[in-house]
């Protein structure tokens, strides 16, 4: 992923002002309801970009640790921040970085970001989100299905490949999109699938 990095930390600035000027209430729409079902605590939100999730999580009361690893795009994130927020540079597959602010997380975000990742890095990712996710906490990862970019590599993914990963990981997987969503910036060939994961006999 270190060409992707870069390229999101060279072009900070438009990527800030992009992902800004979507609402992230609209973007996770799909699971409002575990928000409003549950007490805030410590959420992890990975591949962090313009910190427009993790700030919205922070209002809610979460307490979030928002990884980000294209340092120009963490720099301008930070400068809008809240005490509520631990910014750091990690990055997936082993978020080796993370600060030690909480042994498991009841949130964990990735939206945007499986898509960057190589599908030799996956199990490891997967692997390192079971191991930081808590006993009842939820991991959503938004799928994203269109063209590749040849300045930041996309590579192929899909629901089933996810679903089999969790499974082999101890999590039950839940599509949240059976017809995918428009994407937020009005891109037309461009759709999105939100999966939730759980620790496998939740609910």
């Amino acid at each position: 992923m270190t060409s992707t990095i870069k390229h999101y930390s060279d072009h900070a600035q438009h990527y800030f002002s992009l992902y800004n000027s979507v609402d992230a209430e609209s973007v996770h729409a799909q699971w409002h309801t575990f928000l409003e079902n549950c007490t805030p605590t410590n959420a992890l939100d990975v591949g962090a970009g313009s910190g427009r999730d993790a700030r919205w999580l922070a209002s809610k009361g979460w307490q979030v640790v928002a990884a980000e690893p294209a340092s120009h795009l963490l720099e301008l994130a930070k400068k809008d921040t809240s005490p509520n927020i631990t910014w750091c540079n990690a990055s997936l597959p082993n978020l080796s970085s993370l600060p030690c602010t909480s042994d498991n997380f009841d949130l964990i975000l990735l939206s945007a970001v499986w898509m960057h990742l190589p599908e030799g890095e996956r199990p490891q990712a997967i692997k390192r989100l079971a191991e930081l996710l808590s006993a009842t906490g939820r991991i959503y990862i938004s799928l994203r299905f269109g063209p590749n970019d040849e300045a930041r590599p996309m590579y192929p993914v899909s629901y089933a490949e996810l679903e089999k990963l969790a499974s082999e990981n101890g999590l039950d997987a839940r599509n949240l999109d059976p017809v995918p969503s428009k994407d937020g910036l009005k891109r037309a060939n461009v759709e999105w699938v939100t999966v939730e994961l759980m620790p496998k006999g939740r609910e």
